[in-house]
């Protein structure tokens, strides 16, 4: 059947439709990223959705049509964060030279996961945390995202570090020690001696790994990692 010549409406393969969902997708993902990019340049607090529109290149009745209110964009922009963040903490790790295998590969994702850390999107993220304490609507949100953020994050390394697997509790507990203490690490940023000591406590970490992989069912890790 030949196309329908009417701009406005659409043939049978949709393809106009098709464009036109596309299309759509874009302009919302590069709201997202604009918002992104306000939140490292401007900090939360001073970020509007007007700075926004103007930082995507968008009208404010397509940022209206996308996210009608600053909540919602907000909203959407932790998510979007949260997939950035995970995007790129799977990026450092597969990034580690494939020759790296045992100790020395899960002491390399030590210093990609402090990379990752230390980058633009997770400085954007612990000062979302951090403006939350006193914000109860950006508090409620990182809430119900973190779970699924978290899971995804356990999935993740299960896939990376696929050698855990059969440690049961300790790989929970494992994730837990890193974790805390390093987003610990990644907030003090005005330390003084920072690279030095970062350094320091990163092997002081990886042997304390190395202790929770290897110790068996009557260790003193094992009395801490059942749930």
């Amino acid at each position: 059947m030949a196309k329908n010549d009417d701009p406005g409406k659409t043939d049978d393969n949709g393809d106009d439709i098709s464009w036109q969902a596309q299309k759509s997708a874009m302009t919302r993902d590069r709201i997202l990223d604009a918002a992104i990019t306000c939140f490292v340049e401007l900090g939360y607090t001073n970020v509007t959705t007007a700075r926004v529109a103007s930082s995507a290149g968008v009208s404010r009745g397509a940022m209206l049509h996308h996210f009608p209110s600053k909540t919602e964009l907000i909203q959407a922009a932790v998510e979007y964060l949260h997939d950035k963040l995970l995007e790129d903490y799977t990026e450092r790790v597969n990034s580690i030279p494939k020759a790296l295998q045992g100790a020395q590969r899960r002491r390399a994702g030590l210093d990609a996961y402090w990379e990752h850390l230390t980058g633009d999107l997770f400085v954007v993220y612990h000062e979302l945390c951090v403006a939350s304490r006193t914000d109860p609507e950006l508090r409620a949100i990182l809430e119900n995202s973190q779970q699924l953020f978290e899971q995804h994050v356990r999935e993740s390394n299960e896939h990376l570090f696929a050698e855990w697997l059969d440690r049961g509790d300790r790989f929970l507990l494992a994730m837990d020690v890193t974790k805390f203490m390093m987003e610990g690490m990644a907030a003090g940023q005005l330390a003084t001696n920072r690279d030095e000591r970062v350094g320091r406590m990163l092997n002081y970490l990886a042997d304390r790994l190395e202790e929770i992989f290897a110790e068996g069912g009557d260790s003193a890790v094992s009395r801490h990692s059942g749930g």
